[in-house]
Order: structure tokens, then C-alpha cells, then sequence
């Protein structure tokens, strides 16, 4: 490969405001590289990735292509020069097929109309080359799942000629086995002489494929170099500036005499998920891993009243919930921090204050009319506890980072004390430093005697952080592992079915 760098910043600068976000930014990207993009949320991986795909203008300094300074005002300036962007909030048009997305803006045309059979050949061509033959020129693509909606965008992106691709959190939102794949096909892209500049807070699928690594903090570059001799744990203390150990230390004790917090019997959704059956205790942390639509989030939302089931019971403290819906789940102690924390678990256009007092809001009644002292008092406690970074209670949530928005959320059920916290994907789309946070406020809310179901797509997430782990498979539960009892390839195993059924499974 040419060791001529496609793409080169110098000196480069932006500034919101009195806020630095890029300072004084020098950088080299070759061709048949993949360049891994570090940082904690606000560290300026984002801008710079803008910049560079003419979402934004910098204040100053140069983009180079090829060594020929380029000023990009829109993306099409960046496209015309080979450079695309995959971002997390995917831009494609779900009403439309497959081939029109690939070739939006170049589509074959006669006359005005569209030459179908030669987008179907230029589709296959494109499909082909990256082997996504699965994949038909006329699907809709509403009707595709998320793993092929970004096939599609990759398809785009090299359709439109692009010899350097920007991917933003790729793997996010994808399964175990989904990662691997995009993890394969990034490699191969570069192989084939492509840049590839991947921005993900998942360290260890950057050091799995990246030939280089650029750490920033505070919008200034503090490694960048070979990927090869770093690890999740140098890397962290590029990016924060101290060590966070990742090697997550064993639960605490539980109590032998711990009572039964939440029991779960028999439950079955219409949708032909369960029976399900478990139990979880004072200060218990159960985990609960499985493939994508195995049924682990349907079964979490079936506990919490969120959707309805057709039989089975819930208990808290050996009360029935009975009639359940969200609302009549918390007045028995439960809560629920959701997966998609933008949709469903907060508001973003209202305040810290009002989102965290939302569920304990009669709390701070009096005669009809909210007592706003006390609410502040008690919001403002429970934000200091979990360490949200804001300029105030009344900032709203769209200017928060993914890290503080998150910590908000458990802010929010921490106000309404519950006996047991349900928590779907608890660090999605967090930086290092929020997620080391995170894990304390779930080990702080064990030590209380809170009733944890922990559902995350990391396996090394719940593996670490439960004293037990359930494995789910087609909406039954199908295997147990007490903390340290297993390993990733067996928790794999289990979600795929490939075990020995004597592990048995909970009951």
C-alpha cells in the first residue's frame, strides 16, 4: 500500500462558542489502514469526523486529500473527493428499495425513468463484491433489520466511490456475531487499499482490526500510533487521563439469608416468548445474556408491565402484581431502565429536574401543586450521587452526553428507591469513564438491597458484573452459570444452542 497519506489535517481548530472542542489537530491517514477513533464523549472524535466528511467547517486550519488542501462546505464537497460517512443515526430512505438507497443521487435513467435492469446488474455488481447477495435490489428497506440497513449504507458508500469511509459506533446495535462479521469486511475493505476510520467506545473490537489508533482528550491528540502493544487498559488512560480496570471484580458477597426480592413464575408473552421462570434476591445481581430476539428485552418489559403477558405471575416481596401496566409496577417497587433511553426513558427537550422527579413527582405535592424546594433538594442529591455532569438541574437532556444522559436514567429510577431495577443495555453508546461510573451505581444499589435483572449484548458486561448468568434462546431460558463459572465461548454456545442440556437451566 502507498505510504502517501490519502488524507491529511494540519493545524486543525473548532471552537463552540468559548468551548475548544479541536486544538491545533495534526493527522495522517494512509491508504489499506484502519484507523481506530478514540475518546470519551466530547473529546472531540465526533467533530473531527464532521470536519472531515463536511458536515462542519473548521475555524481554522487544512484538510489535505492527496496533498491538495480541499475546502469542504457541504458533505457533497467531501463525496466528490472519496470521502463518506456512516453515522450512528443511519441516513437511508426506508421507503424506498435497496438499489435506489445504494445509488440515491446516480440512479441509471432513460427519459426520466429509471433503467431497472441495469440498477439490478449494478446493484448485484456492488452486492457481490462485498458478499451481501442476501440482500435483493428491490427490498424495501424499512423492511430490513438494522445489521442490513448499515450493508446498505456500506454498499452506498463504496457505490459513490469513496476510498475513505468514516463509521460512527458501527457495532453498537449489533449481535455478537453481526460485530464479527462487520469487524471482517472493515479488514477486508482495507486490504483492498480503503481508509477506514472506525469511532467506537468498544475497545476491544478496535484493537481486533485497527493497524493504528488516534486517542483524543479535550480535543487534543494524546496517542496515536501502532494498535499493536496497546490494551483496553493503556488505551483508557489515554483517553481519561488515569487507569480504569476493566477486569471487573467479583460481586459482593450475597447473604445466604437474603430474601427473595423478585419471583418470576410461568410467564408467557402472545408472541410465543416463554414460559419463562426466575428469582432474584435482596442484593442479587442476575444477568441475563442471549442473541438479538431471543427474547431477553421482551421478557424484561413482560416483568415490568411495559407489554402485557398471557399468563404466569411477578412478585415483589411476595406481593402479586396483579393488573400490571409501569405504573402499577413502580407502586410495588419495580422500575426500569429501558434500552433506548432517547425514546423511551427520558424526555430531551425537558430538564434534568423534570425528568428525574417525573415518577416520584406526587412525592412533591402538596394540596395539587409541586413543592419545588424539596424536589430540588432531592434532585439534586441523587444527581450528585450518580455524577452528572451539568451546568445545572434545569439543563435540558439533548445537551447532555450519551455518558450523563445514561447516568440520568438510573438518577431518575434511584429517586422512586425501588425494591428491584430491571436495567436494559445499561453503558449503550457510553464512553469508558461513564461506563466504570455506571458499574458503581449498579454495585452501590446491590449494597442496598436492590433486586438487579441486568440485560446487556456485552458479554463480558454481565458476565463481570452478575453473581448469576442467564442464558436466553428463542424466548426460553436455557442455561445458568454462577459468576466465574464460565466463559465467553460457553456463553456463546449456550445462546446459539451448542451446549450440553444437562447445565439444565433456571428455574
Amino acid at each position: 500500500m502507498s505510504d502517501t497519506p490519502f488524507l491529511s489535517v494540519r493545524s486543525l481548530r473548532k471552537s463552540y462558542a468559548r468551548n475548544v472542542v479541536l486544538h491545533d489537530v495534526d493527522l495522517d491517514f494512509r491508504p489499506g489502514r484502519v484507523y481506530g477513533l478514540l475518546g470519551e464523549n466530547g473529546a472531540g472524535k465526533s467533530t473531527l469526523a464532521k470536519i472531515v466528511s463536511g458536515l462542519i467547517e473548521a475555524d481554522s486550519g487544512t484538510v489535505e486529500v492527496e496533498g491538495q488542501a480541499r475546502h469542504f462546505k457541504a458533505p457533497k464537497d467531501a463525496l466528490a473527493q472519496g470521502i463518506s460517512i456512516i453515522t450512528q443515526e443511519q441516513t437511508l430512505a426506508l421507503d424506498r428499495s435497496a438499489a435506489e438507497n445504494v445509488f440515491s443521487g446516480n440512479l441509471p435513467q432513460r427519459a426520466g425513468f429509471v433503467k431497472e435492469k441495469e440498477l439490478r446488474g449494478e446493484f448485484a455488481r456492488v452486492a457481490g463484491k462485498l458478499g451481501f447477495s442476501d440482500i435483493a435490489a428491490a427490498t424495501v428497506v424499512k423492511t430490513l433489520s438494522i445489521a442490513k440497513r448499515q450493508q446498505v449504507e456500506i454498499m452506498r458508500a463504496l457505490a459513490r466511490g469513496s476510498r475513505l469511509i468514516i463509521m460512527d459506533e458501527p457495532t453498537a446495535i449489533l449481535s455478537t456475531v453481526e460485530t464479527q462479521q462487520l469487524l471482517q469486511l472493515i479488514r477486508r475493505l482495507a486490504d483492498e487499499g480503503l481508509v477506514i476510520l472506525l469511532i467506537s467506545h468498544f475497545l476491544e473490537d478496535v484493537l481486533s482490526v485497527a493497524d493504528d489508533v488516534v486517542v483524543l482528550r479535550d480535543g487534543a491528540v494524546t496517542y496515536f500510533g501502532p494498535a499493536t502493544g496497546q490494551t483496553p487498559r493503556s488505551l483508557t488512560e489515554h483517553m481519561v487521563g488515569r487507569v480504569i480496570d476493566f477486569e471487573h471484580q467479583r460481586p459482593a458477597p450475597l447473604s445466604e439469608h437474603a430474601p427473595v426480592r423478585l419471583r418470576v413464575e410461568g410467564l408467557r408473552r402472545a408472541d410465543g416468548i416463554g414460559p419463562v421462570s426466575l428469582t432474584i434476591r435482596a442484593g442479587e445481581i442476575v444477568g441475563m445474556a442471549g442473541l438479538i430476539g431471543s427474547g431477553r428485552t421482551e421478557v424484561a418489559r413482560a416483568i415490568f408491565g411495559a407489554d402485557p403477558k398471557v399468563a404466569g405471575t411477578v412478585t415483589v416481596d411476595d406481593v402479586e402484581i396483579a393488573h400490571a401496566s409501569p405504573r402499577v409496577s413502580v407502586r410495588h417497587g419495580l422500575g426500569m431502565v429501558c434500552e433506548n433511553r432517547k425514546e423511551q426513558g427520558l424526555s430531551l427537550i425537558h430538564s434534568i429536574r423534570d425528568n428525574d422527579s417525573i415518577v416520584v413527582r406526587d412525592r412533591f405535592a402538596r394540596f395539587g401543586f409541586r413543592t419545588v424546594r424539596a424536589e430540588k433538594a432531592a434532585v439534586r442529591a441523587v444527581v450528585e450521587r450518580t455524577d452528572v455532569k451539568c451546568r445545572s438541574m434545569e439543563q435540558p437532556i439533548w445537551q447532555l452526553s450519551g455518558g450523563n444522559q445514561q447516568k440520568v436514567l438510573f438518577a431518575k429510577w434511584m429517586m422512586a428507591e425501588p425494591k428491584v431495577l430491571i436495567v436494559d443495555e445499561p453503558t449503550r453508546g457510553v464512553d469508558v469513564g461513564a461506563k466504570a461510573q455506571i458499574y458503581d451505581i449498579i454495585a452501590d444499589l446491590a449494597a442496598q438491597g436492590v433486586a438487579i435483572l441486568i440485560i446487556s449484548s456485552e458479554i463480558e458486561e454481565v458476565m463481570g458484573l452478575s453473581h448469576r448468568l442467564l442464558v436466553m434462546r428463542r424466548g426460553q431460558l436455557v442455561r445458568e452459570f454462577a459468576w466465574g463459572e464460565a466463559s465467553r465461548a460457553e456463553v456463546i454456545a449456550a445462546a446459539f444452542g451448542d451446549y450440553d442440556n444437562d447445565g439444565g437451566s433456571n428455574g
